[in-house]
């Protein structure tokens, strides 16, 4: 039986960029940070909201909405804390944070750098990734 349970998860942005990004204009390419080259989202729309107003002076975040069975079909590689860590001093100590590639659809863990409040981030790197944030299977708003 097909699971019809949705989630959600939120990216701070500007409000120029939040358009394109409803339009369905995600590139993996683009973006990096604490795991490397990739678009990400996370599961707390405040920490959305927070990371806009300190990167844009903005809040605003775009909504990507997805079937749970759609993610779980992804290649994911699943970090824990202590994993998270590791990989961000590996790569902050490689300078590689806009071009490091885990070779996975989706890096999912936590966020390891910043304040100190829990919250997941999906760093989406494939084409197939993108393809799906981007296709008619994904909903897309403004927040």
């Amino acid at each position: 039986m097909p699971n019809f349970d949705y989630k959600s998860t939120f990216h701070g942005t500007s409000a120029a960029f939040a358009s394109d990004l409803v339009e369905g204009k995600v590139d993996v390419s683009n973006g990096g940070g604490e795991l490397g080259q990739g678009f990400y989202v996370g599961d707390k729309l405040y920490v959305a909201k927070a990371w806009a107003k300190q990167k844009f002076d903005s809040e605003t975040v775009v909504e990507f909405r997805m079937n749970d069975d759609d993610f779980w079909n992804f290649d994911i590689e699943a970090l824990s804390y202590s994993e998270a860590i590791q990989q961000r001093v590996n790569i902050k100590a490689m300078g590689t944070q806009r071009s490091h590639l885990f070779g996975k659809d989706v890096v999912w863990g936590p966020i390891v750098g910043g304040p100190d409040i829990y919250c997941d981030q999906e760093k989406w790197e494939s084409g197939k990734g993108q393809n799906h944030l981007n296709g008619r299977n994904t909903g897309r708003r403004i927040r």
